[in-house]
């Protein structure tokens, strides 16, 4: 798990993160996989704006959930898995 957790609005773009670091973990390109509701999600970063703000590709579809526990995948380690397959 990366560091912090993770408030998701259902509808927006926008994720805010609370002792997260995402200017160091993530950048533009990147993934975000957390679980909501039992369900998870890869979720595609279109831009960091500081250590705890930043913005998903698109609208997150999920239920609003705050202090989400999250992971950070690297948008070449996730390329790599889909071109194994």
């Amino acid at each position: 798990m990366s560091a912090g957790t993770l408030t998701l609005t259902n509808n927006s773009a926008a994720v805010a993160g609370n002792g997260t670091a995402f200017t160091t973990e993530v950048a533009a390109g990147d993934f975000i996989v957390v679980t909501v509701g039992g369900v998870p999600y890869t979720l595609p970063i279109k831009s960091v704006e500081s250590g705890t703000a930043l913005t998903l590709v698109s609208n997150f579809t999920g239920p609003t959930q705050a202090g989400a526990a999250w992971s950070a995948v690297p948008r070449m380690a996730l390329n790599m898995v889909t071109a194994a397959l």
